[in-house]
């Protein structure tokens, strides 16, 4: 088996930067997807929500920080999906809600 030959620096470069271009959009879409689902709730729900995004099968996952906040966003979840677009523009079908408390900052 021969051995690989290494990549220069600039082709190297050039990978980390597609890399991190498709981290950064990612977090943009995510970003944008939780700015939706946070106009389109009562305020009371909408704090509690500290994420939002798409995933690839296209349901929408929405992260709470306790289940009790989840239970209530499980009721609004019919009401709320039609109004969540995906990139494409069209209305989320699916929804699931996890609850992942935030972190807290260690002082």
């Amino acid at each position: 088996m021969k051995p690989k030959k290494p990549l220069s620096i600039s082709d190297l470069l050039a990978l980390q930067g597609q890399r991190l271009g498709a981290l950064r959009a990612g977090a943009e879409r995510a970003q944008s997807t939780l700015a939706q689902v946070e106009a389109a709730l009562p305020p009371d729900l909408a704090g509690c929500v500290h994420g939002a995004s798409f995933e690839a099968d296209g349901r929408l996952t929405i992260l709470v920080e306790s289940g009790a906040f989840a239970s209530r966003l499980r009721y609004a979840l019919p009401e709320l999906l039609p109004r969540i677009l995906n990139d494409e523009g069209k209305p989320a079908e699916k929804g699931r809600i996890q609850v992942r408390p935030k972190a807290t900052p260690r002082a």
